[in-house]
């Protein structure tokens, strides 16, 4: 099954499904990234579900954590970003993030970020898409990647979290 096909069946799944049991038996991110030459950024919007965000941000602070719209929770959530999520030039570096804000949405929550790519995009691009495999062994993370007309759809799962995409 192609990732478009992936896409459409987990939206499809999320409308026919109640919150509750879609949260806990399926377990995926979608990220959308597209470059902007005028600030020569990539602006990410990254969807996933509220609670494991949640989980993910309680186990790795070894306590409760809810999300809010607190300066505290938004520096959380960066940080558990820059970790867990790059797009560079090279493997190896990781470049540093801003986070601009978060947005609920039912069950789910939207996060805004901006990574730095600089005049021109190179043709290849390291990405390293984590989130949440710290939590789920079925976690699937799909990213789909705009620089002008040129388009990638990435998936990652555990144990295949870091790939080299050629534009």
């Amino acid at each position: 099954m192609n990732i478009r096909k992936a896409l459409y069946f987990a939206l499809l799944l999320g409308i026919l499904l109640p919150g509750q049991a879609w949260a806990h038996d399926f377990h995926t991110s979608i990220t959308d990234a597209r470059y902007n030459p005028k600030t020569q950024n990539y602006e990410l919007s990254i969807r996933v579900f509220a609670d494991d965000l949640e989980d993910a941000l309680s186990k790795r602070h070894k306590t409760s954590i809810r999300l809010d719209k607190s300066e505290r929770v938004n520096k959380l959530i960066a940080e558990y970003l820059q970790t867990h999520f790059t797009i560079s030039a090279a493997k190896g570096t990781k470049p540093v993030q801003k986070f601009v804000g978060a947005q609920e949405e039912a069950d789910a929550i939207w996060l805004y970020i901006e990574i730095p790519a600089g005049k021109a995009p190179v043709q290849s691009l390291f990405v390293q898409n984590d989130l949440l495999m710290e939590l789920f062994d079925d976690q699937t993370n799909i990213l789909n990647l705009q620089v002008g007309a040129k388009k990638k759809s990435v998936l990652s799962r555990s144990g295949d979290s870091q790939h080299t995409v050629t534009l």
